[in-house]
């Protein structure tokens, strides 16, 4: 059976998420079902962990709709919505709405995104690595030519590393504006030094935890700096297809509809 009371009060002491408690009932209950299932195969039954049930019950949190499980905790200005403070220790339970790279050109995006789409499904090369010639994608070349191939490869293999790295596509990091939402209220933030958890191809619907950030007077505004937030992960259903380069697309009004 899973402990309600105290799953609820432990992700609310871990994450500051106060769990709706119609959304934990049906978690709770779908979970027993999977596991008396399980148990019923194997023939056997024992207790769980309190960290355990715990464990089981996040890993539906972060892929549900936030509204859904959970109460709003971002606190607003009187008479405005702006919000005005973040809840205290350990922060406000957050889903990702929007994720934009504001110091890239949208073009630049959307080419970087697709290139390395292209690369890591379809083995398409970059535009800016040297396209192969066909003797290299037949290795029919004679030994000479292959020598000499090699060769050329060895000389300029140190250049194209160093320009390249490990010679997959990158996607552009500057400056991250996000869009987050508690269910109810949404706040936009600002990546005012590089934060290595976030990234423009964050999955729309993970969930963050923000926890000690400056709010900008009269706007709002978030300013996220490393040790503000912490990515937790998920990613709802619903937007399962919004990546980087359908939004993108999206935002220039291109047709970027796949060709196989």
């Amino acid at each position: 059976m899973i402990d309600r009371a105290g799953v609820s009060a432990t992700i609310k002491k871990r994450y500051g998420a106060v769990l709706r408690a119609q959304w934990l009932e049906k978690c709770a209950t779908h979970i027993e079902q999977e596991l008396r299932g399980h148990e019923e195969a194997a023939g056997s039954g024992r207790v769980m962990h309190l960290e355990t049930q715990v464990r089981l019950v996040a890993e539906q949190l972060v892929h549900s709709e936030i509204s859904d499980s959970c109460h709003p905790s971002l606190v607003v200005e009187a008479g405005s919505q702006l919000v005005k403070r973040l809840p205290e220790h350990p922060g406000a339970f957050l889903q990702v709405q929007s994720v934009v790279e504001v110091g890239v050109s949208k073009y630049a995006m959307w080419e970087a995104a697709r290139e390395k789409e292209d690369f890591e499904q379809r083995g398409i090369r970059p535009s800016y690595l040297p396209q192969l010639t066909d003797e290299d994608e037949s290795g029919s070349g004679d030994a000479s030519s292959t020598a000499g191939t090699q060769a050329q490869a060895q000389t300029q293999a140190p250049t194209q590393a160093e320009a390249s790295g490990d010679r997959r596509p990158k996607i552009p990091h500057k400056m991250l504006k996000l869009v987050l939402t508690d269910g109810q209220r949404q706040v936009s933030a600002l990546e005012m030094e590089p934060i290595v958890q976030l990234s423009a191809e964050l999955a729309i619907g993970s969930k963050v935890v923000v926890t000690g950030a400056q709010i900008l007077e009269g706007t709002g505004v978030v300013c996220l700096r490393p040790g503000n937030i912490r990515v937790v992960g998920g990613e709802p259903t619903q937007y399962a297809q919004q990546t980087l380069r359908a939004r993108m697309a999206g935002l220039l009004g291109v047709d970027d509809r796949r060709h196989t």
